[in-house]
């Protein structure tokens, strides 16, 4: 962002790559027409318990990953990921007074989730550009303006640039 931009408040429109559902399966993963199958590893549960001497661990199944289900024919579109690469344009209203990283929270505008799962928040983090006039410390502006010793001796008035 211009400082100008920065201090007014601005709407900016960005091109991110990002990755979305899959159109073909509706982010299941499964080829259209077929349908996961539940895992024979953890007959669903997406855990499974060890044994360890005398304890007992349940952890994530080392078969589906801890989903419950397995994908048996996937998807040839997004090869049985649920998702695919594409790049999306926002429209990012950037408040008046923000500053080199600050971030901008949109939420639902992140990844798509995996299997179907609901799209994440996207941050978008704030870079001010460097002005040629003016230096900006918090909320206050400054700039030097050279004035010769009379102006300095007996005051006066300067257009500030």
């Amino acid at each position: 962002l211009t400082l100008e931009e920065a201090v007014r408040g601005v709407n900016k429109e960005i091109r991110i790559p990002t990755l979305e559902e899959c159109d073909a399966c509706h982010g299941s993963g499964a080829k259209p027409g077929s349908s996961p199958v539940t895992c024979p590893t953890c007959h669903g549960q997406g855990q499974v318990q060890m044994r360890q001497g005398f304890f007992t661990v349940q952890q994530a199944c080392p078969h589906c990953h801890g989903r419950g289900q397995i994908i048996k024919d996937p998807c040839t579109k997004c090869h049985g990921h649920g998702r695919v690469e594409k790049a999306k344009t926002l429209s990012v209203k950037i408040p008046a007074g923000v500053d080199t990283g600050d971030r901008i929270r949109l939420a639902g505008e992140g990844e798509a989730g995996e299997h179907g799962a609901p799209a994440g928040d996207l941050y978008v983090q704030v870079q001010v550009k460097a002005h040629p006039i003016f230096e900006r410390e918090g909320n206050n502006l400054y700039c030097e303006v050279p004035i010769n010793f009379a102006m300095a001796a007996l005051g006066g008035e300067i257009e500030v640039p």
